[in-house]
């Protein structure tokens, strides 16, 4: 059995870079960004939710806004999110319709936003 007292403390050995909110898409680097926003249908199971939001936090993406209702047997999600490439917004809703309990996926660009420098990232304050 592993010795426990090495993870006493969890996130003591995290760099900044290791927690960096987002990562650059290698494949659509001079992309416009965009906000967009998914609408999926899927059916009710516990789990759908993490599975879904997996696919940002792969990428190292917090969405701006998620939303969840319940019609009887299944779920309508929508998820807001922005400073993406359509390219990548494309590829995981790929994945999403990819999910044996996903009934569709749709993707709407709400806003282009404009080719601006990153801006610096804020944190919580104790």
């Amino acid at each position: 059995m592993a010795n426990l007292e090495a993870f006493s403390q969890p996130f003591a050995g995290l760099s900044q870079a290791a927690v960096e909110p987002s990562r650059g898409d290698v494949w659509a680097a001079n992309a416009a960004r965009a906000q967009v926003q998914y609408r999926i249908l899927a059916e009710a199971e516990p789990n759908i939710l993490c599975r879904l939001l997996s696919y940002f936090a792969q990428q190292s993406m917090i969405p701006q806004q998620v939303s969840v209702q319940q019609l009887q047997e299944d779920l309508l999600i929508e998820v807001q999110q922005a400073d993406i490439s359509w390219h990548r917004a494309e590829v995981i809703a790929q994945k999403m319709r990819s999910l044996t309990s996903v009934c569709s996926v749709e993707l709407e660009r709400l806003a282009e936003l404009p080719q601006s420098p990153s801006l610096s990232r804020g944190g919580c304050t104790a």
